[in-house]
């Protein structure tokens, strides 16, 4: 018998088909010169912000705390560790401020971390459950998260102004008015920094609340019937399946909880305006801002120093807190 002859249309080993090799294997493209173009002007705006917001000023910062301002020549000369230890002198200062805006900073983290978002947590689980007015409920948590906290904090402060806020007014009618301190409670030193805290609550708990609501709404029905099918009450079912299968939600909420302990300023510079320093409201940040606004050039290089001082403690505690999270409130697929 003899061999069937070849197609006369087949491809030979070496040809290959348009876009794929015989072996099955796709051709790579080469990207054409517009291409290129259009993806290098894309990136073009990013990484020039990039480069001028973060990398130049940083770079300035890290300079300038090594430096100071010589009003003779009218530049700026190197001062080697001089700020550190100026820093740590004002540090050490009975009168200082600082002590009091470190405790303050880890004030906030802790508040934020071990009493917001539990209380977030338990909020978004009672309207998962379904309960009556859920809808409702959302908005009214959400709707302080987009005013501008320019108007919220103005409405925070004027509803507890001694003189015509909402709240004073009621604890008078009811015969509560001495409790209402003689300078109002953003004036008295006893109560200002607990008002920033309780601010912090009431501005952010809605934030909070749609997050959590969102992750929990992703859980599938099937386990939580299973939950039930085991007699799993209310309680457990939180503890036992809904929030482990939350946890990288709640791991980031509570990781941008730990980053406030050098970010936080705007919420008391807005509620105390000048009088932070006196009823000791002053955080980490709000003392750097404070420095850098005051305009005096050794004010700026102690504002730098207490900044670079704040990113090399805050990394490390960011990356350590980063780990705990990751061990404690693992992701979980499904």
């Amino acid at each position: 018998m003899s061999a069937v002859a070849p197609q006369a249309n087949a491809p030979s080993g070496r040809e290959k088909t348009k876009g794929f090799s015989l072996g099955g294997k796709p051709k790579r493209r080469k990207k054409s010169t517009n291409e290129l173009v259009f993806i290098c002007l894309m990136l073009l705006i990013p990484v020039a912000h990039f480069c001028l917001f973060w990398v130049s000023i940083n770079v300035d910062t890290v300079a300038m705390s090594f430096q100071k301002f010589d009003y003779e020549s009218g530049k700026w000369v190197f001062n080697g560790f001089n700020n550190y230890k100026a820093l740590w002198q004002e540090f050490t200062r009975p009168a200082s401020v600082l002590p009091t805006a470190l405790k303050n900073s880890i004030s906030v983290f802790l508040w934020n971390d071990f009493v917001i978002v539990p209380i977030s947590v338990l909020c978004a689980f009672a309207l998962y459950k379904k309960m009556p007015l859920g809808g409702a409920f959302k908005v009214i948590f959400f709707l302080p998260s987009i005013i501008s906290v320019v108007v919220l904090t103005l409405t925070f402060s004027f509803m507890f102004d001694a003189t015509l806020g909402a709240i004073p007014t009621f604890l008078d009618k009811i015969g509560l008015g001495r409790l209402v301190p003689f300078d109002g409670f953003f004036g008295d030193k006893r109560y200002a920094w607990k008002m920033i805290l309780f601010y912090g609550l009431w501005s952010g708990i809605g934030y909070n609340i749609v997050l959590v609501s969102g992750a929990m709404a992703r859980i599938p029905e099937e386990v939580v019937e299973a939950g039930k099918l085991d007699g799993l009450s209310s309680f457990k079912e939180l503890f036992l399946v809904t929030i482990p299968l939350i946890g990288s939600t709640l791991g980031t909420l509570m990781l941008l909880g730990t980053t406030v302990i050098f970010t936080y300023f705007l919420q008391p510079q807005l509620l105390l305006g000048g009088s932070a320093e006196a009823v000791g409201g002053y955080t980490i940040a709000l003392y750097i801002v404070s420095n850098v606004k005051s305009g005096g050039q050794t004010q700026m290089a102690m504002g730098a120093t207490v900044g670079i001082l704040c990113a090399l403690i805050g990394t490390p505690i960011v990356l350590v807190s980063r780990k705990l999270i990751d061990r404690f409130l693992p992701a979980y697929e499904y």
